[in-house]
């Protein structure tokens, strides 16, 4: 399935919670959650329910995310643990 971005007339890419959620495989949720931890803001003047968001901004807020997830626990993805 190929995903069906917003194009503004900047010429930026621009989806919607859930499509960003589809986009970097994580749930609506997580999607809220950056909004909330402030990684993530909707564009100006969008309606209260149909937000759209940057793509390039969505990349970014994920990005945050991972580096605070990383700063709490200690470690990162790329240690595992032995068996």
């Amino acid at each position: 399935m190929r995903l069906q971005v917003h194009v503004g007339p900047d010429g930026e890419r621009y989806v919607t919670r859930a499509q960003a959620a589809e986009v970097k495989g994580v749930s609506v949720g997580a999607i809220d959650g950056w909004i909330r931890k402030g990684y993530l803001a909707p564009l100006e003047g969008c309606p209260p329910r149909r937000l759209l968001f940057n793509l390039a901004d969505v990349d970014a807020a994920e990005l945050l995310a991972y580096e605070a997830a990383v700063r709490t626990s200690g470690t990162d993805k790329r240690v595992t643990r032995a068996a």
